[in-house]
């Protein structure tokens, strides 16, 4: 069992580029659910609402629509731990809509207070510029 234990509704999700500039990559009113069970699994998931839906029934699309499904959402799902004194929860992945990240540790920062949950990565790296991703949750269930 851990602090963070319970289920939480994404409030924002937000790019934190280095030159200052906040962005809203699943738009300005993104859904979500977060779910950290007593037993040590969670599930984590994010989404641009008002995706397309696919023209040609279940699974089946054109590549814009391809496209704009996989930029609009992310899930993944495993198993996680908490460091209280370092204020980090690692989210080891068993599964994820992203297959590189499947058998790797995700770290996330959190700071939490009440029922709000914010979870932050670590600076991240790609073509020379840094940047972090910032979650605010609100615990809907679950642990106080």
């Amino acid at each position: 069992m851990s602090g963070l234990d319970g289920t939480y509704r994404l409030e924002g999700c937000q790019l934190l580029r280095q030159d200052g500039v906040v962005e809203e990559p699943y738009g300005s009113d993104p859904e979500g659910l977060l779910v950290y069970s007593p037993s040590g699994f969670f599930s984590g998931h994010v989404m641009r609402k008002g995706l397309p839906r696919f023209r040609r029934g279940a699974r089946l699309a054109d590549p814009a629509q391809t496209k704009a499904a996989f930029l609009g959402y992310i899930g993944y799902f495993g198993r996680f731990s908490v460091d209280e004194a370092a204020k980090t929860v690692t989210h080891s992945v068993l599964g994820s809509w992203h297959p590189n990240w499947v058998g790797t540790a995700q770290v996330r920062h959190f700071r939490s207070s009440g029922n709000r949950l914010l979870l932050e990565t670590p600076i991240l790296g790609s073509g020379g510029k840094s940047r972090r991703i910032r979650l605010m949750w609100r615990r809907v269930g679950g642990a106080p």
